[in-house]
């Protein structure tokens, strides 16, 4: 007979986002949770105001492209970054070659 795998804990966590309480069932720390709602409620807010619109559909529409634009550029300069990083390995360890092969 095969085990189950026993499920982690889930809690219902209330979380505030536009002046609506949603209760959200989360395994992650609840405190996190709330934290993420902060920024969603920010984000939301903000677009609010520069948009215009209190039209929940259309704000978490935008929030959403505003966030996914911000992983994007985040994501981008990571593996920028990385490509950066390889090179100067890469240039360190043929200069580690030159001076290893030249007489002392």
């Amino acid at each position: 007979m095969a085990k189950r795998k026993k499920k982690k804990d889930s809690t219902l966590v209330p979380i505030v986002i536009m002046g609506q309480t949603y209760k959200v069932r989360a395994e992650e720390d609840s405190v996190y949770l709330q934290e993420l709602a902060r920024f969603v409620d920010t984000k939301m807010k903000t677009i609010a105001k520069s948009a215009g619109t209190q039209d929940s559909l259309k704000l978490a529409i935008l929030a959403a492209l505003n966030v996914a634009d911000e992983f994007f550029k985040l994501e981008r300069k990571h593996r920028e970054a990385g490509q950066d990083m390889d090179a100067s390995v890469d240039e360190m360890l043929k200069l580690l070659e030159v001076s290893l092969r030249e007489p002392t």
